[in-house]
């Protein structure tokens, strides 16, 4: 019976070694299987990066035996080590002699030792000492000595380059760690250049039998081919040109920026948002996808009185297109100086798919009804409006929210008695519709009107003169154009005021008209305060059919061109071309003028007046410190005249003035300026709000 018992527990302990011999076979398959070199790349990077599936257990091994008799390590033995010391190897196991033997610290154990990297293959036996007690044997496949170390695939950077940056060196044992760091550092350094495209500048490596390593390099993407996706504003061969990255040449990320920055600025010059620029490297081709910013929708924050629709009118711009720059500045600007907003600001946030943006309009209201009693100097000398006046203006800029705009205006001076009304609702139509009207009854007295210019002949008289007008218009969004149609009825007498000065006496006259009108606008601007670029261009016709009175119908037109010229840093050169043509019989109180702050600086207001009218603007703007904010110079010249019913045009005899003037722009109020101009006849300072043009 007692050798019976004694068998059983022998029996019992070999099947236990058994069943652990089985459990680590399994464990340590994968080392039976990279025992074959060469060993290639990818196998490597599972060794080094995916420890977890080199070392997943699967587990055979009844647990519950380990519970119900204990066995204790009695030694652990070392063999097959050369290079590596055993009692190193061992410093780096956790278990011990002594220890209480267990399948899953002997699996750390293990995996502590293919960590430190220098073994290729564990594998482990073990030997009974006796009934309770097992030696464990690891039997240790060391990597070889590294003999040599090549390079394929290199020519930007020289085998000489490679060896100094990586620590792996001929002599030592092969350590997957120092490895797996070289293969780091060799990705690091080509990073470092600028060379993108490529997850792994080490593609492959194999290690031979005699410990030469082989590091296969890719050190860069050599496109033969770039396609640009996603443009809708323009085209692709002209997108191509702003690419600086050259075909069959290494790709280096500095040139790809530079190329999505050309693209980008490209788009921003033309007035363009962008959402975004992705690129997309493949192995020989490079595709551009870009993301115009489509406008989704508009949100408004912050109005309680203002209606949404009179917020969003002012940028004009339309959904589901790309945002136009110039358009979204300019309606800024509208809402922060166009008196319904203390404060007003944009934000952007991503649509319902990539490109598509909302854009988040902020604003802060303020009080839109005002009354103002003032008084101050009507105009310059000669001014037809010049004199001391008191003015008291009652107005209303966003009535009901709609952004309907009601002026109430009384004048009175020594030369003017006026009063006026209107109420314009350029917002609240469906369709881009808008419509006014306006009334008023005027005096003028002692207004000066020039009978001829040679010799210089002018006759003062006094003016009435009331209208009753009506319009109605349309905006164009999508071509930046307005058509606007007018009618109405006007009434005049003029009466002669002579005196010592001016003794001639002009011809009194009254009359009665209707009047039909027609303007056509353009305009493509970036801002209508302060504008850098874009043009700006207006026709406007009218016919007048008399009612009654002593004069005769006329009818009138006219044509003005802006171009605003961006010579970068906020240096402007601005153009305006104006013209005027009406028949002969168009009495003087209608006829065009030119003279003043707004026209010919160098001269009187109202200097030059006819039925004919010449102008030509030149101004070159510009900032006067990037130290000083807000501050701008220029620098003008300014070209015309009008001509007498009886004149016909004369380009030598056009007026010409120059000089030179300053801008100050005010938060909240808008820009000052002050011109000092030198003309034939005089030197002029003349001050106005906004620029001349």
């Amino acid at each position: 019976m007692i050798f019976f018992y004694n068998l059983k527990k022998k029996l019992i302990v070999i099947l236990l070694l058994a069943i652990a011999l089985i459990s680590l076979s399994s464990l340590y398959s994968f080392a039976q299987k990279t025992k074959k070199l060469p060993l290639k790349y990818k196998t490597l990077i599972s060794q080094l990066y995916t420890q977890d599936k080199i070392y997943n257990l699967n587990e055979r091994v009844d647990k519950e035996l380990y519970t119900t008799k204990k066995i204790y390590v009695n030694e652990i033995i070392i063999k097959g080590n050369k290079l590596i010391s055993s009692d190193i190897i061992k410093e780096n196991l956790k278990i011990k002699e002594g220890d209480i033997f267990n399948i899953e610290d002997l699996r750390d154990n293990i995996r502590s030792l293919y960590e430190m990297g220098y073994f290729s293959d564990i594998n482990t036996e073990f030997e009974e000492v006796s009934n309770n007690k097992i030696n464990i044997i690891l039997l240790i496949t060391e990597n070889p000595l590294v003999n040599k170390i090549e390079f394929k695939g290199n020519r930007i950077l020289s085998d000489l380059d490679l060896i100094e940056l990586i620590n792996t060196r001929p002599g030592k044992i092969l350590n997957y760690n120092i490895i797996k760091q070289d293969i780091e550092i060799i990705n690091e350094e080509y990073n470092k250049k600028g060379y993108i495209g490529v997850p792994n500048h080490v593609q492959d490596l194999e290690i031979t039998s005699d410990g030469k390593i082989i590091f296969f390099i890719k050190e860069a993407i050599y496109p033969k081919k770039i396609e640009i996706k996603g443009n809708t504003l323009f085209k692709e061969k002209d997108l191509l040109k702003l690419i600086t990255i050259k075909p069959n040449e290494p790709l280096i990320k500095n040139e790809l920026e530079k190329s999505l920055k050309n693209i980008y600025d490209f788009y921003q010059d033309n007035g363009y948002l962008l959402a975004d620029i992705r690129s997309d490297i493949q192995e020989d081709t490079i595709v551009l996808e870009i993301y115009e910013a489509v406008l989704e929708d508009i949100e408004v924050q912050g109005n309680t009185k203002t209606k949404n629709y009179v917020i969003e009118k002012h940028f004009n711009l339309e959904k589901g297109k790309v945002i136009n720059i110039y358009k979204l500045r300019k309606g800024l600007r509208k809402l922060q100086l166009g008196g319904l907003f203390k404060n007003a600001d944009i934000d952007f946030k991503g649509g319902s798919k990539p490109g598509n943006v909302i854009m988040i309009v902020k604003v802060e209201e303020q009080q839109t009804g005002q009354l103002v009693v003032g008084a101050g100097f009507g105009g310059l000398p000669g001014s037809n409006r010049g004199g001391i006046a008191g003015n008291i203006s009652l107005s209303q800029l966003n009535y009901k929210g709609k952004g309907q705009q009601v002026y109430l205006n009384w004048e009175r001076g020594n030369l003017i008695n006026s009063l006026s009304f209107s109420f314009s609702d350029p917002f609240s139509l469906k369709n881009d519709y808008f419509f006014s009207f306006s009334t008023y009854f005027t005096e003028l007295f002692k207004q000066r009107a020039i009978v001829s210019n040679n010799p210089l002949t002018i006759g003062l008289y006094k003016d009435f003169r009331s209208s009753i007008s009506f319009s109605f218009g349309k905006r164009l969004i999508s071509k930046d154009m307005i058509y606007s149609f007018s009618l109405g009825t006007s009434t005049f007498k003029v009466s002669p005021t002579p005196d010592k000065t001016y003794p001639y006496v002009i011809n009194p006259s009254k009359g009665s008209y209707s009047f039909t009108g027609l303007n056509i606008s353009k305009d493509t601007r970036d801002d209508e305060f302060y504008p850098t670029r874009g043009i700006f261009y207006s026709v406007d016709t009218s016919a007048f059919l008399k009612n009654s009175g002593n004069l005769d119908s006329f009818s009138k037109i006219s044509f003005e061109f802006r171009k605003y010229f961006n010579l970068k840093n906020e240096k402007v050169f601005a153009t305006r071309f104006f013209m005027g043509l009406a028949t002969d019989k168009i009495p003087f109180v209608y006829q065009y003028t030119l003279g003043g702050s707004d026209t010919l600086r160098g001269y009187d207001f109202n200097r030059f007046i006819g039925s004919k009218a010449i102008l030509l603007n030149l101004e070159y703007r510009f900032p006067v410190s990037r130290k000083i904010e807000n501050l701008y110079g220029a620098t003008f010249i300014d070209i015309g005249k009008a001509f007498q019913p009886n004149e016909s045009i004369n380009l030598n005899k056009l007026g010409l003035d120059y000089g030179v003037g300053l801008r100050f722009v005010v938060p909240q109020f808008g820009l000052i300026r002050v011109d000092y101009a030198i003309s034939k006849e005089k030197t002029k300072l003349a001050v106005g709000i906004g620029q001349t043009f």
